[in-house]
């Protein structure tokens, strides 16, 4: 049997010891501790979190400010390549160790990215964290990109690109067609010509570049906060960066034309970014537009988009997008619909969205909506992760539920229509793919 890595951590002794002395604690009485969440800043830079839960599986991730919007021209793919490696040789450890190490002690490690961050996650019982943490410390720290392995894992990649459906793609030119090909323009995977062109040195440069110690963030659920801040610090993620060149707006069209027989269209303007004053009103605005049937087998036709598509005469679905980044946002509508209707039900969308007039039950709604899937998240410990890793990496705090149902309720009509003011003022960006012939050019609509 293979054995367990070897490398002893800070953090296995410390956290013997803070989770022994709450197992005394616990003897002498049956209510468990009820704790706020914790943020701390380090010197460093790095923004350490946690909410002791008392569940008994923790969650711990490391996020680096690493997405695909950082990558240069000559390194376009580096940030799917880095997700997609997650998991091989380390300086320290082979990727079967690391693989034989996780089953032993009955964990989960997994990655994840998009074009703000990259995320190493880590899910194991209580009993197996110390070990689970080392091994989430080598993966997040110390990738190798061994020549060979890179070659094998292009196999993977390939899949992976096969594997995406039209709705990712479409919202992908959509982002290209909006910050024009730079920063947030920059895709989330790789190109189909940069496949087995990014070397071993390009990545180790991309890592070097952006998993810095005030790029970083650290956060647990279920886990003791001050153990988590001597983990934090025994990783040995140094070096500081200046801040990042903010992504402009552009505006433009993409169209790509492949003749399905379904078509997917996105159309949107510019957005909120992250903890900003017009965030939680968009998030009402999305709700009252619709995000798509609440039940399986509906048709969402109560929104305000699911009725301008049933009365269209065409045959699709409508949903509204609110993508929000440390700086900006998208904010708009997506369309799936019959190649043939097509133009039907996107010329509906957007004179819906176009035409909205607020109200104040309108709200009302669309707060209950918003705040019902701010509840439903918390089902998903995996979710509650992600979003404090994300919230302490581009903000550097964490509001939890409580705080952004409060967010929610402050929300006013005139709010509303000021962040939709704002949207509809600016420049529109559009993608289109399937049979776009009958689909209608964003300066017609």
């Amino acid at each position: 049997m293979a054995s367990k890595l070897s490398t002893p951590g800070l953090l296995k002794h410390l956290a013997k010891r803070g989770y022994g002395a709450q197992a005394a604690a616990q003897q002498t009485s049956y209510t468990l501790p009820q704790k706020e969440p914790q943020v701390t800043t380090l010197p460093s830079g790095a923004v350490v979190a946690s909410l002791e839960n008392n569940s008994p599986i923790s969650r711990v991730a490391v996020l680096y400010k690493a997405g695909s919007r950082y990558e240069a021209p000559s390194q376009q793919g580096a940030s799917h390549i880095l997700r997609s490696c997650t998991g091989l040789a380390t300086s320290n450890t082979t990727a079967f160790a690391i693989t034989r190490s996780v089953q032993q002690i009955g964990g989960s490690l997994e990655a994840e990215g998009g074009r703000d961050h990259i995320l190493y996650s880590l899910e194991v019982i209580r009993d197996n964290l110390d070990s689970g943490l080392e091994l989430l410390g080598e993966v997040a720290t110390r990738p190798s990109f061994k020549p060979w392995e890179l070659q094998d894992n292009m196999s993977r990649v390939k899949v992976e690109l096969a594997m995406r459906d039209p709705s990712a793609l479409a919202l992908d030119m959509l982002h290209k067609a909006a910050f024009r090909e730079t920063g947030l323009g920059n895709s989330i995977f790789i190109a189909n010509h940069n496949i087995g062109k990014i070397s071993q040195s390009l990545m180790q440069d991309y890592v070097a570049q952006t998993h810095l110690a005030d790029r970083m963030a650290v956060v647990g659920l279920g886990v003791d906060h001050e153990a988590l801040i001597s983990y934090a610090k025994g990783l040995g993620v140094a070096g500081r960066d200046g801040p990042a060149g903010a992504s402009t707006f552009g505006g433009g069209e993409i169209r790509q034309d492949t003749g399905a027989p379904v078509s997917v269209v996105a159309v949107a303007g510019p957005g909120a970014s992250v903890g900003s004053s017009d965030a939680a009103a968009l998030a009402v605005a999305q709700h009252i537009l619709g995000v798509g049937p609440s039940v399986k087998y509906g048709s969402g036709a109560t929104s305000v988009l699911g009725k301008a598509v049933a009365a269209s005469g065409g045959v699709g679905m409508a949903t509204a997008i609110n993508i929000n980044y440390s700086d900006t946002g998208l904010f708009g509508y997506f369309v799936v619909a019959d190649s043939a209707s097509a133009d039907k039900v996107v010329s509906a969308a957007h004179a819906a969205v176009k035409g909205l007039k607020v109200t104040a039950a309108d709200v009302a709604k669309g707060k209950a909506g918003a705040k019902a899937a701010i509840t439903m998240a918390l089902e998903s410990g995996e979710e509650c992760v992600t979003d404090m890793g994300l919230q302490a990496l581009l903000l550097g705090k964490y509001n939890d539920a409580a705080a952004a149902a409060a967010a929610i309720d402050a929300v006013t009509p005139s709010a509303v229509e000021a962040a939709l003011k704002k949207v509809s003022s600016g420049k529109l960006s559009m993608s289109a793919l399937g049979s776009v012939a009958n689909i209608p050019y964003l300066d017609q609509l």
